[in-house]
C-alpha cells in the first residue's frame, strides 16, 4: 500500500512541472516580446516609398524667366504699367522733366536715357510686372529608400517641387517654380543623420538645369522622428535655407482618430542668398559655376528703388537680397515618430537688408497690401497634405502602430497571464500532490 501512494504522489508531480515549465515559457517570451523583440523591431523600415501632395492653394510667385528677358507676364501684360507703349511714355515723360526733377511716379518705368541712347533702350518695368498673383500652388514630395541602407542605417532620397496647377498639359518644367533633390543617411532608430559628409541636397530654382550637389554634414531631423517621440522641442532641418532650427512641441492631439503630437517652427527672415552661400563656402573651394547660378535667383543688382516699390529716390540703385520665412506645423505619430500630417506657410520677399526686411515683415499692414499687390514677393504659399495623402500615411501609420501595440503590449499581457496562472496551477498541484502521498505512508504505517 506503501508504494501505491508513492506512486500516486508522483503521477501528479508530472503535470505539476508541466505546469510551472510552461508558466515559465510563457512569461520568458513575455518578458522578450517587451525587452528585446519589439525594442529591435523599433528602427525605420527599409521599404520606404511616400508620397505627399500638397491642396491646391493660391498663392504668388516672381517669374524668374520674364524678369531676367524684362517681359512682363501674360497675367500682368495689359496693366498699364506693364505695356511697352505706356512705359515708353512715362520714360519720355520722365526725361523732358515732365515730373519734376525727371522722378517718375512710384512703380512706373524709372531709367532713362537721352537722345538716340533712349530710341534704342528697353523699359524697365517695375518688378510687379513680373510677379503672377493669385495663382493655384500646389507641393509635391517623393520619398524612397536606397542605397546604402541596412541593420543601422537608411538613406532616404526625397524629391520635392513647388508647381503652378494653372500651368498643366505642357512642358512639366514650364509650371516648375523651384526643386529640390535631397538624399540623407539616416540612424533607423533615432531618425537622426549620420555624422559622416554623405548628405546631398541639389537645388533647382526656377526651373534652371544647374544642380550644386555637395556632400555635407547635416544636424536635425526632417523627414521622420524618432520612435516614441517625446514631448520637447528637436532640432529640425530646413532644406530651403540649409539651417537648422528647433520645432517645437505644442501639445498632444489627434489626427484621424489616430494619438499625435503637434510641433511648430517659426523661422525667418532668413537671407537665404547668404546662408546658402555660406553653406556652400563651408563644404567646397574655390569658385563653383553650379553654386553661382543657384545663388543667383537669391539675389538681384542693377535694378532701381522705384522698379521695386521702395520709399524714397525711384532712381536709387539697390541690392535686393530673398528672405525666406516659414511657419511649419507637423503631427507626429509619437509611437512610430511617423508625421501624419503637415501644413505650411512660406513666404520668400526681396529686401536691401536683414533691418529692412525684418521692419517689412513685422508690419502687418505692409504685408496685407504686399498680399494683394505685389511688389517684392517671390514665393507666397500656404497650404497642408491633401485628403489622400492624409488617408494613406494616416493608413500606414495606423499598421505600424497597432503591430507594435499588439506585440508590444496585448500579446506579452496575454502569455504573461497564462504564463502566471500556469505557473500557479502548477505550484498548487504539485503541493496537493506531496501532501497527498505523505499522509497515505502515514496511515498505513501505523495501521
Amino acid at each position: 500500500m506503501a508504494r501505491q501512494s508513492s506512486s500516486a504522489g508522483r503521477r501528479s508531480s508530472v503535470p505539476a512541472l508541466v505546469l510551472v515549465g510552461l508558466g515559465a515559457f510563457l512569461i520568458t517570451i513575455a518578458l522578450a516580446l517587451v525587452f528585446f523583440v519589439v525594442p529591435a523591431q523599433k528602427k525605420t523600415p527599409l521599404d520606404i516609398n511616400s508620397t505627399t501632395v500638397t491642396e491646391v492653394a493660391p498663392g504668388a510667385v516672381l517669374v524668374g524667366r520674364a524678369l531676367a528677358g524684362n517681359a512682363p507676364t501674360e497675367l500682368n501684360a495689359d496693366r498699364p504699367e506693364c505695356r511697352p507703349e505706356d512705359g515708353a511714355e512715362a520714360e519720355a515723360e520722365a526725361a523732358s522733366g515732365d515730373e519734376g526733377e525727371g522722378d517718375a511716379p512710384e512703380g512706373e518705368a524709372v531709367e532713362t536715357q537721352d537722345g538716340a541712347e533712349a530710341d534704342d533702350s528697353e523699359v524697365q518695368f517695375p518688378v510687379s510686372c513680373f510677379i503672377d498673383n493669385d495663382i493655384p500652388l500646389y507641393s509635391q514630395r517623393r520619398v524612397m529608400a536606397v542605397e546604402p541602407s541596412d541593420a543601422d542605417v537608411i538613406t532616404l532620397q526625397a524629391a520635392q517641387s513647388l508647381l503652378r496647377e494653372d500651368i498643366a498639359g505642357g512642358d512639366e518644367v514650364e509650371s516648375l517654380i523651384n526643386a529640390t533633390v535631397d538624399r540623407i543617411t539616416l540612424d533607423r532608430v533615432t531618425a537622426q543623420p549620420v555624422d559622416e559628409a554623405t548628405s546631398t541636397l541639389q537645388v533647382v530654382a526656377g526651373g534652371a538645369d544647374d544642380t550644386a550637389p555637395t556632400g555635407f554634414v547635416r544636424e536635425g531631423l526632417q523627414y521622420k522622428f524618432p520612435f516614441d517621440t517625446e514631448q520637447r522641442a528637436y532640432d529640425y532641418f530646413d532644406a530651403s535655407t540649409f539651417t537648422t532650427n528647433p520645432i517645437e512641441f505644442v501639445g498632444e492631439t489627434s489626427v484621424g482618430g489616430i494619438e499625435a503630437y503637434e510641433f511648430t517652427q517659426d523661422l525667418g527672415p532668413i537671407d537665404m542668398w547668404s546662408s546658402i552661400r555660406d553653406h556652400f563656402a563651408s563644404i567646397s573651394d574655390g569658385y563653383d559655376p553650379a553654386v553661382e547660378s543657384v545663388l543667383a535667383s537669391y539675389r538681384r543688382e542693377g535694378m532701381t528703388a522705384g522698379q521695386w516699390g521702395l520709399e524714397g529716390d525711384p532712381k536709387r540703385e539697390v541690392d535686393m537680397r530673398r528672405f525666406y520665412t516659414n511657419t511649419r506645423t507637423v503631427y507626429v505619430n509619437p509611437a512610430t515618430g511617423q508625421i501624419i500630417n503637415g501644413k505650411e506657410d512660406i513666404f520668400q520677399f526681396f529686401a536691401e537688408d536683414q533691418a529692412e526686411a525684418d521692419a517689412f515683415f513685422s508690419d502687418k499692414a505692409r504685408l496685407e497690401e504686399e498680399k494683394a499687390e505685389p511688389t517684392r514677393t517671390a514665393v507666397r504659399f500656404q497650404s497642408g497634405w491633401n485628403d489622400e495623402t492624409q488617408e494613406s500615411t494616416l493608413a500606414a501609420a495606423q499598421d505600424s502602430a497597432d503591430t507594435l501595440n499588439t506585440f508590444g503590449r496585448i500579446v506579452p499581457a496575454v502569455l504573461g497571464i497564462l504564463g502566471l496562472l500556469s505557473l500557479i496551477g502548477g505550484i498548487v498541484l504539485g503541493l496537493r500532490g506531496s501532501r497527498g502521498g505523505t499522509g497515505g505512508r502515514t496511515t498505513r504505517n501505523r495501521a
